[in-house]
This record gives structure tokens, C-alpha cells and sequence, in this order.
């Protein structure tokens, strides 16, 4: 099941959506705002995602994560993702880890399906085809996540514009 379906009720489907953004200048700014927040929470959780993601293919690659034992060395995972995405800007909140969605359920079946809990038992063919389904899943969600970036910035420049025009100054804003 794709992460995105054109039309679907889900809310990535509903700022994935044209009409989202279409004519923003009509809208409220409550409802403005109230659109950011969802297209931010969407974002969150597809950044979310993409990290666990990320993780799983570490693992699988087995880039110093794996012992000669076949156990996870925890730090050495900590340190491979640290290192390929830094820190992160945002932590996951319990309401984005565990939001409902039928793309999320997608997902959350891929990663589970890894294999990482007796990755020493796959063979090379299922290790090979599990890091194929995880990486095809990890582009189809930076793409999405993407593509969620586009509307918020769509939405905070509206904003932007509609303070200024109230004479607020959206410099002092950002600071």
C-alpha cells in the first residue's frame, strides 16, 4: 500500500491534495494556521518514518552494527546514524509515533518485516530483497516528505504575508 493515495481520507492525502492550497488568500487565518499544524504533524511523522527507516537499513547493511555474534551493538548505531543525519532538529512525540493511518500501517509492516529481530538467520537473498523494500519505501517517503515541505511553505508564507499586511513585523517573529 503506498504511502500517499490521490483522494484518500488520510491527512497526508488531504495536504497532499490540490485544493489544500488552493486559494489561500480566500481563507480565514485560523483556518490558515489550523493547516500548518496538520501539514507540520505530517511532516513530523514522515520524518519520523524516514528515520526508522534509515536505522533499519543500517542494521541490515550491517556497517559495524552487526557482532561477529550476530548481536546489534547499540552505540555503533547511534554513532552510524549521528553521523549520516546529525542530531535532528525535532523530536517524535507520542502523537506522532503512534498515529493511525493506512500508509502508516504500510509501513509500519515493512519495518517489521526487517528481519531485525534474528538478523543473523536471513540469508543474503532476504537481506538483499528486505534492504531493496526498505530503500524503496525510504524514497517514496522523502519524496512525500517532500512534497509536504512544498505546502507548509506555501501556508507560512501566506501567513507571512497576511501579518505583514497587519503591520506585524515577521522578523522579530522569527527570532
Amino acid at each position: 500500500m503506498p504511502i500517499t493515495q490521490p483522494g484518500g481520507k488520510r491527512a497526508v492525502d488531504r495536504v497532499l491534495d490540490a485544493s489544500y492550497v488552493a486559494d489561500l488568500t480566500e481563507l480565514p487565518v485560523a483556518e490558515l494556521r489550523r493547516r500548518r499544524e496538520e501539514a507540520d504533524r505530517e511532516e513530523a511523522w514522515l520524518s519520523y518514518v524516514r528515520r526508522m527507516l534509515h536505522g533499519r537499513i543500517d542494521i541490515l547493511e550491517g556497517e559495524g552494527v552487526i557482532t561477529a555474534d550476530g548481536e546489534l551493538d547499540l552505540q555503533a548505531l547511534i554513532q552510524s546514524l549521528a553521523g549520516q543525519m546529525g542530531p535532528g532538529q525535532y523530536h517524535a512525540a507520542m502523537d506522532v509515533i503512534e498515529s493511525p493511518g493506512g500508509g502508516r500501517r504500510a509501513v509500519e509492516r515493512l519495518i517489521d518485516r526487517a528481519g531485525l529481530d534474528d538478523q543473523a538467520a536471513l540469508t543474503d537473498e532476504q537481506r538483499t530483497q528486505r534492504l531493496e523494500q526498505l530503500r524503496a519505501m525510504e524514497k517514496e517517503v522523502s519524496e512525500t516528505r517532500s512534497r509536504v515541505h512544498d505546502v507548509q511553505d506555501l501556508l507560512a508564507e501566506e501567513l507571512a504575508a497576511r501579518l505583514k499586511a497587519d503591520g506585524v513585523d515577521t522578523e522579530t517573529l522569527q527570532q
